[in-house]
């Protein structure tokens, strides 16, 4: 009767101890000098998220039209726990006067935020929700 009393107990604490993956939720807003940038048909932003480490899977997050965005690892929602470089870019879409010519992307971050290598820009995610807000300045090269 103790035993079988006990073995529940393992067998219910094992339950709640392994609920959830160990990943995080990763969220916040861009800004370009002091505006949050609007992101929709004519304006495309993402936010990237890349392993310190060089191993594992890179996560993305788009810009939405609040300026704010959530990131994904692939179809999945969320980000493994960990330190990431992380690189902003976005680009202003040009709708050409030739219907049959291409749409034209201009960047209009500064290219340094591009490049998680040269961003500057590194994160720290913990399990849970994490908040990461980012604002950015035309000064940069």
């Amino acid at each position: 009767m103790i035993a079988s009393r006990i073995l529940l107990i393992l067998l219910a604490f094992s339950t709640v101890a392994g609920c959830g993956d160990g990943s995080a939720t990763v969220s916040g807003t861009i800004t370009l000098n002091g505006e949050p940038i609007a992101g929709g048909p004519r304006m495309y932003g993402t936010v990237s998220f890349y392993p310190e480490s060089g191993s594992g899977a890179p996560a993305v997050g788009i810009i939405d039209e609040s300026g704010r965005y959530t990131l994904k690892t692939g179809a999945q929602s969320g980000v493994e726990p960990g330190a990431y470089l992380v690189g902003i870019a976005v680009k202003k879409v040009t709708i050409p006067a030739d219907p049959n010519a291409m749409p034209q992307p201009t960047l209009i971050t500064p290219k340094k935020y591009a490049s998680v290598t040269e961003s500057g820009l590194r994160e720290e995610v913990n399990p849970g929700a994490n908040t990461f807000d980012f604002a950015l300045s035309s000064n940069q090269p």
